[in-house]
């Protein structure tokens, strides 16, 4: 009872700690009778100051006076805690702008503005072509740097349109023959089987239908003809003059050239002699018991097998064209090289064998 009084006589003083406070408070909340007589009985003490007897409304005024100062005082805390978080949350927030607006200026400085001009604009995609000629007659095709490809049949392309960097490239199977668009800045680069034929403008013809052989024709122009790692072969830099065919054999690492007749309508040729100019020989996959009988017959000559019969001849195949005047000296080493055969000759008689 006298912790009481003490404690409600420190309120009207105004000489109450926050300790003492929530003592009282927790006293007010118990609302016990002594509670009540004791802040009555010291009210009333206070008379001289007051000239007003406490009634039951005026005790609730005071109760409710306790409780809000009480409540004030419990609330400061928190509310300084919370000002100071708002508060360091403010200078994080300047902090992090000008941190940002430091490093803009710094990114400005050192990565000046770029005018966007048709130099800094990127190439046009390139698409992959990749035709394929299924049919039973040759397929042209127009590039779009102006060259002309024609595929025979089983034929295939693959490049990128349009072309871009220092150069053309393509690569193929099969026979394609090439009408290459002048252009002495981007050499046009054929690449078949691991070699490249290289060209500025001409016209030339690959032949690739054999496992293991690779035929090159050159019909105008000039090309040069290289090997890659990929070949398999240590090929010298093979240069080609208008009517010369290079026929490389990779499993015996060999390479010949020979000469073709590149002239197309024979009637406009005018021979010294007043003769008549033999029809170019021109075989496409032919059986070579069918290439030997035509050259007998050519060359006035007698053809014979050793160890070999008339079935596995019609195993082998050739693919080629020989011009009217070409030498039978300069065919056979060509036929024989690309079916890994030999053969000896004697007068008009030639005797055929299997590579040894």
């Amino acid at each position: 009872m006298n912790e009481i009084k003490e404690l409600i006589s420190k309120f009207w003083a105004k000489q109450i700690n926050p300790e003492e406070q929530r003592k009282l408070y927790e006293l007010i909340n118990k609302e016990s009778d002594d509670f009540k007589n004791a802040l009555q009985q010291e009210f009333e003490s206070e008379s001289h100051l007051h000239k007003e007897e406490i009634s039951e409304k005026r005790f609730q005024d005071l109760l409710e006076k306790l409780h809000v100062r009480i409540a004030r005082q419990e609330q400061k805390p928190p509310m300084k805690t919370l000002v100071l978080y708002h508060w360091l949350k403010l200078v994080a927030a300047v902090l992090v702008l000008g941190l940002g607006i430091v490093l803009s200026i710094n990114w400005l400085h050192t990565h000046p503005k770029q005018e966007v001009t048709v130099s800094n604009l990127k190439p046009a995609t390139q698409t992959l072509h990749q035709p394929y000629n299924s049919g039973k007659t040759e397929m042209r095709i127009s590039l779009k740097d102006g060259s002309i490809v024609t595929l025979q049949p089983g034929s295939s392309l693959s490049y990128f349109e349009p072309f871009s960097g220092k150069n053309r490239s393509i690569s193929m199977e099969g026979v394609v023959t090439f009408k290459v668009a002048k252009d002495k800045k981007h050499p046009f680069i054929v690449t078949a089987r691991g070699f490249t034929t290289t060209a500025l403008g001409t016209a030339f013809t690959i032949n690739t239908t054999k496992k293991d052989r690779i035929l090159v024709n050159l019909l105008e122009g000039k090309v040069v003809v290289k090997s890659t790692s990929k070949s398999g072969m240590d090929l010298k830099d093979v240069y080609l003059v208008p009517g010369q065919q290079l026929a490389i054999n990779t499993r015996q690492k060999e390479q010949v050239v020979t000469h073709f007749n590149t002239t197309r309508n024979s009637a406009e040729v005018k021979p010294a002699v007043k003769m008549p100019v033999p029809e170019p020989l021109i075989f496409n996959e032919a059986p070579l018991d069918h290439v030997f009988d035509r050259l007998a017959k050519r060359y006035h000559v007698q053809i014979s097998y050793e160890g070999m019969d008339d079935a596995d001849l019609q195993k082998l195949y050739f693919t080629g064209t020989f011009g009217g005047t070409e030498k039978l000296e300069m065919m056979l080493p060509t036929i024989c090289n690309m079916n890994e055969l030999t053969y000896k000759r004697n007068a008009n008689n030639i005797v055929i064998s299997k590579l040894k």
